[in-house]
C-alpha cells in the first residue's frame, strides 16, 4: 500500500510501481476544468487518481478513464477506485485493453485531458520480468507513432495531452507531433543540480498557444530535496 496525503493505493500487482515519474507527471499537469480524463497505461491508476484529486478540490465531478494491457494492473486500479475517498466510484472506468483497440471501439469518447507515462524503451536490453517489459518497453505493444495516432483520435478539439519521457525519447516522440499538434509547455527535470536533464514533461494541444518552458532539480548538490520539488508534490506527499 502506498500512502498519499488524501488517499491510499495498492500497487503491488501492477506492472509498474508508483514512481517519481508518475507523481511528477500528475503534479505538473493542470487539469483546469477537464470533464473527461484518460490515462494511457494507467497501471494501478496513480496518475488518474492524483489528477482526480485536483479536480475534486475544484468541485469538479469528472469522468476518469484508465486503460492498460495488464489485467492485474486494472484489477488493482478498480480496487483503488472502490476506496478513493474524494469522488464517487462511478466517476472511474478502468479497462484492460490496448490503446489501439480502445480507439477502434464503436462510439469511443473524446477527452479534455489525456495523460501518459508510456513505455519508452524501444530495442534496448530488455528485463527478464514480463511485467516490467510491458510497462517500460514499447516493442510490439505501443510504439510512439501508435501513441500519437491514438491520442490524435481521442483528443477533443480544445483538449490537451501531457506525457513524461527521458530526454532522447522525448526528442523522438516530439518529431512525430510536428505539423500535427502544438507544444504548449515543456518542463525539464534534473535529478540533481549538477546532473543533466533526465526527464521532460511536455503538454500538447490542437490549438496554438504561446509555449512556456521551465526547469528544476529534484535534489540539490547535498542530495536534499529542493524547495521547487517539495512545493510541487506537497499536495500529494509528505516528504522533507
Amino acid at each position: 500500500m502506498f500512502h498519499f496525503k488524501q488517499f491510499d493505493l495498492e500497487h503491488e500487482r501492477s506492472t509498474l510501481k508508483i514512481s517519481t515519474d508518475a507523481v511528477l507527471l500528475a503534479a505538473l499537469t493542470n487539469p483546469e476544468t477537464a470533464q473527461s480524463v484518460l490515462d494511457i497505461g494507467c497501471g494501478c491508476g496513480v496518475i488518474a487518481f492524483c489528477i482526480a484529486q485536483q479536480l475534486a478540490e475544484r468541485q469538479q465531478n469528472p469522468t476518469v478513464f484508465g486503460i492498460d494491457i495488464d489485467a492485474d494492473s486494472i484489477t488493482e486500479a478498480r480496487g483503488n477506485a472502490d476506496r478513493f475517498p474524494l469522488l464517487p466510484k462511478s466517476c472511474f472506468h478502468f479497462e484492460n485493453i490496448r490503446l489501439q483497440d480502445f480507439v477502434n471501439q464503436e462510439n469511443s469518447p473524446h477527452f479534455d485531458l489525456i495523460v501518459s507515462n508510456p513505455p519508452f524503451f524501444h530495442g534496448d536490453l530488455k528485463p527478464q520480468d514480463k511485467s516490467k517489459l510491458q510497462s517500460k518497453h514499447g516493442d510490439g505493444q505501443l510504439s510512439f507513432q501508435e501513441l500519437v495516432d491514438g491520442v490524435d483520435a481521442l483528443l477533443s478539439q480544445n483538449g490537451r495531452f501531457t506525457l513524461i519521457l527521458p530526454t532522447s525519447e522525448m526528442a523522438e516522440f516530439h518529431q512525430l507531433t510536428i505539423g500535427k499538434w502544438h507544444c504548449l509547455k515543456s518542463v525539464y527535470i534534473h535529478p540533481t543540480a549538477t546532473k543533466p536533464v533526465y526527464r521532460i514533461v511536455r503538454e500538447y494541444g490542437l490549438t496554438p498557444q504561446p509555449e512556456t518552458a521551465s526547469r528544476f532539480s529534484i535534489r540539490n548538490a547535498e542530495s536534499q530535496y529542493t524547495p521547487e520539488y517539495l512545493q510541487l508534490v506537497k499536495h500529494y506527499l509528505t516528504i522533507s
